[in-house]
């Protein structure tokens, strides 16, 4: 049997984070400055970014680690540090595919979430009923079930709380039956990646 490749339509999914190095300059007051400086920056940066959005994306809660700081300078009352930090950012762009949760179903269309292996939100995703009204796998789809969206617009600020994205939903297995008859009939699984971890699509004999 010819082994099989991955169509356009067979995109694989990943996990919304990706570890990311940022800098930041923070200021302690004189009197804070002490032996458990790392910690101390580590706390500052945690307190101003984790579980929101800056510039960069939304910042996993508990991701922040420092990697260096700069010797300190005086500012006025103050110690300013240059620090280099690690952390978890989740910035989804425009045709990434994503796995959420169903919440509610109005006319309009379905509002969904993505929720991380600690309950975090950091991606609320819209699906337009106008954009699948010849779809009848989405008028099947019911609340708290999990799906799959391609992403078609983000959109976010400074400080929000989570990401919006508007998505398209995607139906795995019709995509895999459109894949076969292209390929007159391969009936070979194809391989996802979720979260870092590999598991085999299945489906359902018709």
């Amino acid at each position: 049997m010819a082994e099989r490749k991955q169509s356009n339509e067979e995109r694989k999914i990943y996990g919304v984070y990706l570890q990311s190095i940022l800098t930041m300059k923070v200021m302690i007051p004189i009197t804070q400055v002490g032996k458990n400086m790392k910690q101390n920056l580590e706390k500052i940066i945690s307190k101003k970014t984790e579980g929101k959005c800056i510039a960069e994306g939304f910042i996993r809660p508990n991701s922040v680690k420092v990697i260096r700081y700069s010797s300190g300078t005086i500012n006025n009352e103050n110690i300013e540090f240059q620090t280099v930090f690690e952390c978890m950012i989740c910035h989804p762009v425009e045709g990434m595919l994503v796995e959420c949760i169903t919440k509610t179903i109005t006319k309009a269309g379905v509002h969904a979430e993505v929720v991380d292996e600690t309950g975090n939100v950091p991606i609320t995703v819209f699906i337009a009923r106008d954009h699948h009204f010849t779809d009848r796998k989405f008028a099947e789809i019911k609340e708290n079930t999990k799906i799959i969206v391609s992403i078609i617009g983000v959109r976010f600020e400074l400080n929000d709380p989570y990401i919006c994205v508007i998505g398209k939903y995607v139906n795995r297995k019709t995509e895999h039956e459109r894949s076969d008859k292209k390929r007159g009939g391969d009936d070979t699984k194809p391989k996802l990646t979720i979260g870092g971890d590999e598991f085999l699509e299945e489906y359902e004999d018709e």
